[in-house]
């Protein structure tokens, strides 16, 4: 049997009173998308493709606000974003592109305020974040198993360090502006590294609208 193509720009699907409520097509940039429409004409799931490739698809409400994203980038990071009635996100689940996965939650303003990240080798850390979107505290755990507390100032800087060695010993450390140590409690002993990895906040934020 010969089989028929149909080429066109965009088709659209139509109730008995004549709404669409399905659309596939073409945007203006040429990427493709599949959008479904409720019976008052609005958008209420979105799948497509944009420029890069990354795909996305985005489900929104009966007000037209978009409550949830799901997208996978180009370098391999994806996340679920979800947001409120006002269509601001409030959570966030991602990976980055090397596989580290990041839980971020904001309050209404959409400014995150707390992240919680898994690194590369598995160490986990928690961190609290101001209006600025400056990590304010980090709670983690070194590769070893050690539980380090950081507190940092309003430019991102340690200056309180709190924790244990790799052998118990407790350790406490203040920093000055120039990150040299002017106090501790355990000069003698290392404090082991938990910092988040390089790129597993940035996940977080990984959104693909199409």
């Amino acid at each position: 049997m010969k089989r028929t193509v149909v080429k066109a720009r965009a088709f659209e699907l139509v109730d008995d009173e004549g709404n669409i409520r399905a659309r596939l097509g073409l945007g203006n940039d040429d990427s493709p998308f599949l959008s479904l429409h409720d019976p008052d004409g609005r958008v209420r799931a979105r799948f497509g493709l944009d420029t890069s490739g990354a795909a996305g698809l985005a489900i929104g409400d009966e007000e037209g606000k978009v409550r949830a994203t799901l997208g996978l980038a180009t370098d391999g990071s994806s996340s679920l974003a979800l947001g409120d009635k006002n269509g601001k996100i409030r959570a966030k689940f991602g990976l980055a592109a090397e596989g580290s996965p990041t839980l971020g939650l904001q309050h209404r303003d959409g400014e995150t305020r707390f992240v919680f990240s898994i690194a590369q080798q598995g160490s986990p850390t928690l961190s609290l974040q101001d209006e600025d979107g400056k990590a304010r505290a980090r709670l983690g755990l070194a590769a070893e198993g050690s539980p380090v507390l950081r507190l940092l100032n309003k430019e991102g800087e340690l200056r309180v360090l709190m924790g244990l060695a790799a052998d118990g010993t407790p350790v406490l450390q203040f920093v000055d502006k120039d990150g040299a140590p002017t106090w501790s409690a355990s000069d003698t002993v290392a404090v082991p590294e938990s910092e988040p990895a390089e790129g597993s906040e940035s996940a977080v934020g990984t959104e693909t609208q199409s």
